[in-house]
């Protein structure tokens, strides 16, 4: 092919891609749960500290997703496109999933 490389996607940036999917999912699901256990009554502390931790563990895994993603775009033999999309899923859900979290501790605590 006239003496170009064929670059192709390859592990990271597509896991990077993936987590980011499914930590999007998640997410929503977990946000989802909380708003119906708190408008049905049926929240406890229990309830709510397993849906906090699940949020965490959910930001925790996005890191890694985000992490994947930086070292695919790095990585000078690939293409750029699922690393990219990681990146750019992964940190927004991140951001707005934290800031939805600060918002409803401040209206919380009213």
């Amino acid at each position: 092919m006239n003496g170009q490389d064929i670059r192709r996607h390859k592990g990271l940036g597509i896991a990077s891609f993936v987590i980011a999917i499914t930590v999007l999912v998640c997410i929503f699901a977990l946000f989802v749960v909380a708003g119906v256990l708190k408008e049905s009554g049926r929240a406890t502390p229990k309830s709510d500290m397993f849906v906090g931790f699940a949020i965490f563990f959910c930001w925790l895994v996005n890191l890694v997703g985000i992490a994947l993603g930086i070292a695919g775009t790095v990585d000078g033999s690939a293409k750029k496109t699922f690393p990219i999309l990681g990146i750019v899923i992964g940190s927004s859900v991140l951001l707005l999933s934290a800031g939805l979290v600060i918002v409803g501790l401040k209206l919380a605590s009213r």
